[in-house]
């Protein structure tokens, strides 16, 4: 009994001194919640490891077409449609509860994979519903971070959160890899449901420190659900950086999805990889994911958002311009590093280069359009290229025109100039 009050001791302590070195003092519902979502993301670090990050192949191995592989790709983005409806829904119910029960019913989805593991189609249908539950939700889990935590803490506290998940699919990644040789998915994935299960069921119990906006105030507040897209494209059209911005967006979207329903060819037909190999490629790709945490930050603070962006974007080129060339596994790891370095900083320079250059008074208004255009360009573009292959374009031409593409839309963010903060008007001073 003794030993184990010491080992308890002993934990206790380091959870105190790593809180204190990465996150400072804290409230302590507040505290309460960081290690709430922290341990949430750990169980959904384990699930996102082996469903999302083995998908792919999985389905390639099971017989899935080019044309299978494009609208997966789509599925990712489908949800993305349907969250000026549920950010109209979140402002009338509990986010928490809406969400979790969204959440839980498309991770369901994988309990069926024995019944539905000979058909690819139908093994599809599942994959189509578990991708719209799970990104249908976003408006209300970035509404949410208002609620959880207070201003001066929350941009901390996401990144301890996004490292811990990022620890734990970098741990996950091989064993994955590994059990996915040794052990038929048909059994794998059912079990990934139930930590799926437990990620939700750990989220729900998140308590928000902050009221959300009565119904008084929700009143005077842009709805994305009541805005048409005429006066949302009005508004934007009058911003002309953030114009610029969207059509970069489009062009770094084209670049990095017109080939990605290839890759899995690539991997399984071209160089005969196992899970294994595609798991410690994976693992590359986390590692750099992990340490990019450690070094955008103080880039976003040094040089502005914009840096971020350029160099993100620079390093995803990576990924369609090594898998134009590669020869083996060993040739894929530049690209797998470069893409880890676009996970990590691609959403800091996106996220901050998107609020410092908008209205801030109507900041749901332009991610708004944000949103639907990421939608339509994840939707049509992935089913392009199974139109490519089909007309006799080659896989190395499409790879091509992904990273020029990319690198095309990191020189269009690079010209994008934020507008310097205004300064307060005073009077009476000297």
């Amino acid at each position: 009994m003794t030993s184990l009050h010491s080992s308890q001791s002993l934990l206790s302590a380091l959870v105190h001194r790593v809180e204190r070195v990465m996150l400072g003092p804290m409230r302590s519902d507040v505290r309460y919640n960081v290690w709430v979502e922290t341990i949430a993301a750990l169980l959904f670090g384990i699930f996102w490891a082996v469903v999302v990050g083995f998908m792919p192949v999985i389905l390639r191995k099971m017989g899935a077409t080019e044309s299978h592989l494009a609208v997966y790709v789509v599925f990712m983005s489908l949800g993305l449609l349907f969250t000026p409806v549920t950010a109209f829904i979140f402002q009338r119910y509990n986010i928490i509860k809406v969400s979790t029960w969204i959440w839980v019913f498309g991770r369901s989805m994988f309990l069926l994979t024995p019944f539905v593991a000979t058909n690819v189609n139908l093994f599809m249908v599942c994959l189509g519903i578990f991708w719209i539950c799970e990104t249908v939700p976003s408006p209300g889990y970035v509404r949410l971070l208002e609620q959880l935590y207070p201003d001066e803490l929350r941009g901390r506290i996401m990144s301890f959160v996004r490292i811990g998940m990022t620890l734990m699919i970098l741990l996950m990644t091989p064993v994955a890899g590994w059990l996915l040789d040794q052990v038929s998915f048909v059994y794998i994935l059912p079990a990934m449901s139930v930590i799926g299960w437990l990620a939700s069921a750990v989220f729900a119990r998140l308590r928000t420190v902050t009221p959300a906006p009565t119904a008084d105030q929700a009143v005077n507040m842009p709805r994305t659900s009541r805005l048409p897209l005429r006066q949302i494209m009005g508004e934007i059209g009058r911003n002309r950086p953030f114009m610029v911005f969207l059509a970069l967006n489009v062009l770094f979207g084209c670049g990095t999805l017109i080939g990605s329903p290839l890759y899995a060819v690539v991997q399984v037909n071209r160089l005969e990889m196992n899970y294994t190999e595609v798991g410690y490629l994976n693992l590359v790709q986390s590692i750099t994911w992990l340490l990019g945490f450690f070094f955008w930050g103080r880039i976003t603070d040094r040089r502005g958002p914009i840096w971020v962006l350029v160099i993100s974007m620079l390093c995803g080129a990576m990924l369609p311009f090594g898998f134009m060339v590669a020869q083996s596994a060993w040739w894929l790891v530049p690209a797998f590093i470069g893409q880890g370095l676009l996970l990590g900083g691609f959403d800091l320079g996106f996220t901050n280069t998107a609020i410092a250059i908008a209205d801030r008074k109507r900041l749901e208004v332009y991610f708004a359009a944000v949103h639907m255009v990421s939608g339509a360009r994840g939707i049509l573009v992935p089913l392009l290229t199974p139109i490519l292959i089909a007309a006799h374009v080659t896989e190395t031409a499409i790879f091509a025109v992904g990273g020029v593409l990319i690198v095309i839309s990191a020189g269009m963010a690079y010209w994008i100039r934020i507008p310097a903060p205004q300064e307060p008007h005073t009077q009476g001073t000297e």
